[in-house]
């Protein structure tokens, strides 16, 4: 992937679902499955980074401290 920081969350989901296809291909080599495991590791924490950022956007601190959803 050439930029990074513009992916989308559904991006991100979709290439995670074409390196498990890719994967589950018998024909590749284990140098090729190590790369593809790599890959799809920094795809899933880069996807969970997304989604805690969107969570905290969501949340609103209340003037008491106490959090409510936005």
């Amino acid at each position: 992937m050439s930029d990074n920081n513009n992916i989308t969350l559904e991006e991100r989901f979709e290439h995670i679902e074409e390196i498990i296809h890719e994967m589950e291909n018998g024909d590749i080599s284990l140098d090729k499955s190590f790369d593809l495991y790599k890959n799809g590791l920094e795809e899933i924490k880069a996807a969970n980074a997304m989604l805690e950022t969107m969570e905290k956007a969501m949340l609103v601190l209340n003037e008491d401290g106490s959090l409510e959803e936005f």
